[in-house]
Parts: C-alpha cells; sequence; structure tokens
C-alpha cells in the first residue's frame, strides 16, 4: 500500500492523505509519496502537520493541532424550537 500527501497545505493548514494498495508510486501531481515509517505519523494527524521534503523526498513530518470539527448547522426543527421556546 502507497500513501501520498498533498504538498501545498489547505486553507485550514491540513493535507490532503490517500493511500491504495496497488500503487508503487505517487500518481497525483502536487502530492508525494509518504515513507512508510511515516505512514501512521501522517494519519495520526489526518494531515495537519508540517512536511519537511528534501530532494523531492518527504523526509520528515511535524504533527500539527487538529482543528475541532465545526458545529453541526441547527436543523429547520431546531430553529422553530428555539423560536417556539421549545426545550427538546
Amino acid at each position: 500500500m502507497l500513501t501520498i500527501i498533498e504538498i501545498e497545505a489547505r486553507a485550514d493548514g491540513g493535507h490532503g492523505l490517500q493511500s491504495q494498495s496497488h500503487r508503487t508510486e505517487c500518481w497525483l501531481e502536487g502530492w508525494i509519496a509518504v515513507p512508510a515509517e511515516l505512514e501512521q505519523a501522517a494519519w495520526d494527524c489526518r494531515g495537519y502537520c508540517t512536511l519537511d521534503i528534501q530532494d523531492g523526498v518527504l523526509v520528515g513530518l511535524t504533527p500539527g493541532e487538529v482543528p475541532e470539527p465545526p458545529a453541526p448547522e441547527p436543523t429547520d426543527t431546531d430553529v422553530l424550537n428555539t423560536l417556539l421556546g421549545v426545550s427538546v
């Protein structure tokens, strides 16, 4: 299995991660292969990390802070209950 990580961080600071079992080299432009010894660290931080790339090879990563997931948007029922003062 090969894991790859997006080289440029997204606006939220995270890097995309993908794995495919039948791949032996990176298949997407703008991404880089994650060496086997760094795979667990990359998945543990869910791509929120600083990449250390030397001569086109990922040689290290420093885990960053994984943001809290956003609160879910209130449903129409939630809004109506709030307007009506109904506690559920």
